[in-house]
């Protein structure tokens, strides 16, 4: 951490300790797994009761202008509710601008996924501050939410439809729906496929997922689809991508005694190469 986040973070517990609506808190993220650097910023999460949830969370611009010199973001969460809320911010301190979340879990709907997952590898060497022993009797209840493995022929299937699918982009030369496609569908149905043998980590989004869990030359394979954003560079990265796929696929496949669908994906293959080399559409 930043030696000027430190002292604001701190300064930012000594104030919420002095609010009886606090139970406490915890630190999540990098911190609670040993994995902080520099170049991190904190992620404490503070358990509230729920008659003083709202009203809790509409002071949070109050506590972080109180410990900076000027808050410039507050940045809510689109899935905040009442149940769970993160508040994100950029605040000045001196001349550096600094990251800083605000969790808040309400602490009579424990059940909600995103409370669970902000439990989730947090114990009692966590704790920030408890006030009345509350913070310590909610971890202990282990709250968690359970490691979500990708199903990998639904990955399969999806990858091969959205081959199919593009083919009409790239004749139409529709590059913002080729961008979506490629990004959205192919890419990510290519990380579900990885994950769905490799994940073996109990925290993170995908991003985390692949860096941690994921061959190093399988990484590799995941960045054959980030191209210029022009026809020809997004042919051929489409091109190079089907031929990486399809072998990690089949690998997996091998690896997991599951059926791969080569007939689908041979007729797909011919049939995109023939369309793409073709004016004719008849």
């Amino acid at each position: 951490m930043h030696k000027d986040l430190e002292v604001a973070f701190h300064n930012m517990l000594a104030l919420l300790k002095k609010d009886m609506r606090c139970k406490g808190g915890w630190h999540y993220g990098s911190i609670s797994r040993g994995q902080d650097d520099i170049y991190s910023d904190y992620d404490p999460v503070f358990l509230v009761a729920d008659k003083d949830f709202e009203a809790f969370a509409a002071d949070v611009p109050y506590f972080l202008r109180a410990v900076s010199d000027e808050l410039l973001i507050l940045w809510p969460e689109s899935f905040n509710d009442a149940s769970f809320k993160n508040y994100c911010s950029v605040i000045r301190l001196g001349d550096n601008l600094h990251q800083l979340d605000f969790f808040i879990i309400n602490q009579d709907h424990p059940e909600a996924w995103m409370c669970k997952q902000h439990c989730k590898g947090c114990t009692k060497e966590h704790i920030l501050f408890d006030q009345t022993g509350e913070v310590a009797d909610f971890l202990d209840k282990g709250y968690r939410t359970d490691n979500y493995i990708p199903d990998t022929l639904r990955a399969i299937d999806t990858y091969w439809f959205h081959i199919e699918m593009l083919i009409k982009y790239f004749k139409r030369n529709d590059i913002f729906k080729l961008i979506k496609n490629i990004q959205e569908f192919l890419f990510h149905s290519h990380v579900d496929l990885l994950l769905s043998y490799y994940d073996n980590l109990d925290w993170g989004a995908w991003e985390s997922k692949v860096k941690h869990c994921i061959p190093n030359e399988k990484q590799e394979h995941l960045k054959a689809y980030f191209s210029k954003a022009d026809l020809c560079s997004l042919e051929a990265a489409v091109k190079e991508s089907m031929v990486l796929f399809k072998q990690d696929a089949e690998e997996i496949c091998r690896a997991k005694s599951l059926e791969y669908p080569t007939l689908a994906s041979e007729q797909i293959i011919a049939y995109f190469y023939k369309r793409l080399a073709s004016d004719n559409w008849s």
